[in-house]
């Protein structure tokens, strides 16, 4: 992710100057993660808002079980982690981690607060992200009572098209809240129907 696809992204939400850009990048630290490497486990506390440069998150929360079940992926110029553990700064209840080689921006709270502070025009910013993000996690939920196991696999493939290809079947069978065994039979069942239909 360039400065200017960056540039982009920000003005695509909320007009920004010069000056507003500099500190957002001057407020953001980078980092590179390995694929399986985590980026925080259940238990942290004092985290930073997370803002994906490139490659796959995964955010999962651990059962008394020790059952994991996958909450969120996340991709390119999306953010994610744990809001109320951020905000509150308290220890979180889920873990993140890269399912695939992923490079981040981290943004501390301390950062998050001065950036809101010296340039308000990020308040709309964010607002319009976790706004959205709040409209996307109602059509979750409604998918998840309403939906078939077919029509959620088929929901999930149009969200994220290409994610098949690098993340492993078990972390999407878990999203979805099926085994994976009962995802390799419904994606046999696609192919099918896809070869018939050809």
């Amino acid at each position: 992710m360039e400065r200017t696809e960056i540039l982009n992204h920000l003005k695509a939400y909320i007009p920004i100057s010069d000056d507003a850009f500099e500190l957002f990048m001057s407020l953001m630290e980078q980092k590179t993660l390995k694929k399986n490497k985590y980026v925080y486990k259940c238990g942290d506390s004092k985290l930073p808002f997370l803002w994906i440069k490139s490659g796959y998150l995964m955010t999962y929360y651990t059962d008394y079980k020790n059952h994991d079940h996958v909450m969120q992926f996340g991709s390119t110029m999306w953010w994610t982690g744990d809001l109320e553990a951020i905000l509150q700064q308290k220890p979180t209840r889920y873990s993140v981690k890269a399912i695939t080689d992923a490079e981040v921006y981290e943004l501390s709270l301390q950062n998050f607060e001065k950036l809101v502070q010296q340039q308000p025009v990020f308040e709309k910013y964010f607002r319009i992200i976790y706004q959205n993000s709040l409209i996307s996690h109602q059509k979750r939920i409604i998918n998840n009572i309403s939906l078939n196991a077919q029509e959620k696999y088929d929901a999930f493939t149009q969200k994220f098209p290409k994610i098949e290809l690098t993340v492993p079947q078990k972390y999407i069978a878990s999203y979805l809240g099926m085994t994976p065994e009962f995802l390799s039979t419904i994606k046999s069942q696609r192919l099918k129907e896809q070869r018939k239909s050809d």
